[in-house]
């Protein structure tokens, strides 16, 4: 009935997948679990690969990194039951009832976000201080609140899909690099009407970047959207994507924005990795990278 798939890239998974294999017992639901490593460095294939011996559980180790689209889809064509659930490797569920609570949910829905959470404690490294503070403050949302915008606030880390859903749409393999890949997977239900459902069943993100990895983790995400953008006829980012919107305003300004970014790109950068981060002073610096490389 319930097919769990995880794509690993350089993250120790096996608490989480013992944990995820405890529930579905418990559950006494019939399942697999799939995982699928994407080259992670020797050391997480070398930890990981003692799941083969769980029992309904089968490891795949990619000898070549294939992306977060490709790989997707990849666990999606061996996944042998009616619903897929889809979990990022860096997390775990927030409670015991993580696999029930989907369960008693797919029968009335094609489509289900549980959503994110972060620890209510700091990270003890102030250096992951800003990828927490932005997760507990724009990311860790209530059910209620991502139903009033539900496709738009689809999420790829934790999800439960109708497998001929999920075969019939897929993830665009053209898009290779990091970002946006569930915003378009989101536009693309809306567009054969298919709402997402969100339930308030949230798996906790674990693996924070450091604050300069999130930055230019960030920008890469922007350059992906601008690609988009240019490549594609998805006129939906333009409605869904914040970012777009307050761009379009201030197309006009675009040279102010430029010198900004010249000038006080490194300040900017600093205040971001301190232990008061602003995050309107990086939705400001986000703009200002769009407005920087969109003309270059």
């Amino acid at each position: 009935m319930l097919s769990i798939l995880i794509p690993i890239y350089n993250f120790d998974v096996r608490k989480f997948v013992k944990e995820l294999h405890l529930q579905c017992k418990k559950a006494n639901v019939e399942f697999e679990i799939i995982l699928v490593d994407d080259a992670s460095k020797n050391k997480f294939q070398e930890l990981n690969k003692v799941l083969k011996k769980l029992k309904f559980v089968n490891y795949i180790q990619l000898k070549e990194n294939i992306g977060r689209s490709k790989i997707r889809n990849l666990l999606a064509e061996k996944a042998k039951y009616e619903y897929l659930l889809f979990a990022d490797c860096d997390t775990f569920p927030s409670d015991e009832n993580f696999i029930i609570r989907y369960l008693e949910n797919c029968k009335n829905n094609k489509v289900i976000c549980g959503g994110i959470t972060y620890y209510n404690k700091k990270p003890a490294s102030q250096k992951e201080y800003l990828r927490w503070f932005y997760g507990k403050n724009r990311e860790a949302r209530k059910a209620n609140e991502r139903n009033l915008y539900p496709n738009k606030s689809f999420m790829t880390g934790n999800y439960l899909i109708n497998k001929v859903i999920q075969d019939e749409i897929k993830f665009n393999e053209k898009i290779s690099q990091y970002g946006h890949e569930d915003t378009l997977f989101g536009i693309e239900l809306k567009r054969k009407n298919i709402i997402v459902k969100h339930i308030d069943n949230p798996i906790i993100h674990l693996g924070l970047e450091t604050c300069s990895e999130f930055i230019e983790k960030t920008k890469k995400s922007i350059e992906n959207l601008l690609f988009l953008t240019e490549n594609f006829t998805y006129s939906e980012l333009y409605e869904d994507i914040k970012l777009l919107k307050v761009y379009r305003k201030t197309a006009n300004f675009s040279f102010l924005f430029k010198i900004y970014f010249k000038i006080f790109k490194k300040i900017t950068e600093k205040k971001l990795c301190s232990n008061s981060p602003s995050l309107k002073l990086f939705d400001l610096y986000k703009l200002a990278y769009l407005h920087t490389i969109k003309n270059k």
